[in-house]
């Protein structure tokens, strides 16, 4: 499977990187985790956020947040509309259905109505 991720939001906050201290480096990003296959395209529900420094190219996580970073978090979390969790088939998987289908009726056909077939 393939893992690719849907950006749901991001934006850049003004609050000081708790690493570097730079102001105007700091990006907030929302994503959704979506897995790809031949025969499926699966999105997750659940969202993974993240703030990233670009000065220092550090992630900042939750415990080194400062009550300004919070704050923005919640703001931004409150406005963010995830996708609904889904899956779907793709082209292949409803041609192999179809193809399997067609084979256990014709197998049908074969074993208990060969009259049908002029056998």
């Amino acid at each position: 499977m393939k893992t690719e991720y849907i950006l749901l939001k991001e934006t850049a906050l003004n609050n000081n990187c708790p690493e570097c201290y730079s102001n105007d480096s700091m990006v907030l990003s929302f994503k959704q985790q979506r897995l790809k296959s031949r025969f499926l395209v699966k999105t997750k529900a659940y969202v993974i956020e993240s703030i990233e420094c670009q000065k220092c190219e550090n992630t900042i996580f939750p415990g080194q947040w400062t009550q300004d970073i919070e704050r923005v978090y919640d703001y931004h979390k409150k406005t963010l509309t995830p996708k609904s969790g889904s899956l779907h088939f793709t082209g292949l998987f409803y041609g192999l259905l179809l193809v399997i289908v067609l084979l256990a009726g014709a197998g049908y056909l074969y074993m208990y109505r060969p009259d049908l077939l002029g056998l």
